[in-house]
């Protein structure tokens, strides 16, 4: 599919590098494929794929002919995988950004007067270590 930003192409420009003369080789790769949706605000919807590559590579002795040799060559699997990716790249309004930061300043009020209120009732019920403040009014004397 498509191009669309974030894409990681793994296998573009990838070379493979000289191989050892000294045996055969055998080759294996597991290639995954993700379906992919990608939407942006004021775009169209892309629909692509994703992929993810895993590569083995094993030194075959062909002198060596058992069960557990693999053949000389290069062995591919697709898997496809059967849930898809969406990715949504969307922009926050200004007065959405305004009400988040009233939501977490109205949070940080509300709970600074819970602890104020916990440390007055704790204070009034004695549980301050010196037994509280205790004020007495005097009635003037004539």
């Amino acid at each position: 599919g498509p191009d669309f930003p974030g894409l990681v192409p793994v296998l573009d420009g990838r070379v493979k590098a000289a191989h050892p003369t000294s045996g055969s080789e055998h080759h294996q790769y597991d290639i995954h494929v993700i379906p992919t949706r990608f939407k942006e605000d004021g775009y169209d919807e892309l629909k692509s794929h994703q992929y993810s590559v895993t590569e083995y590579m094993k030194e075959v002795n062909t002198k060596e002919l058992t069960w557990e040799v693999p053949p000389v060559g290069l062995a591919m699997t697709y898997d496809f995988t059967p849930f898809e990716v969406q990715v949504t790249k969307s922009r926050k309004s200004i007065w959405h950004f305004l009400t988040e930061c009233c939501a977490i300043l109205g949070g940080i009020f509300a709970f600074s007067g819970m602890l104020d209120n916990f440390a007055y009732q704790f204070n009034k019920s004695g549980g301050g270590g010196r037994g509280g403040i205790e004020m007495h009014s005097r009635s003037p004397v004539a």
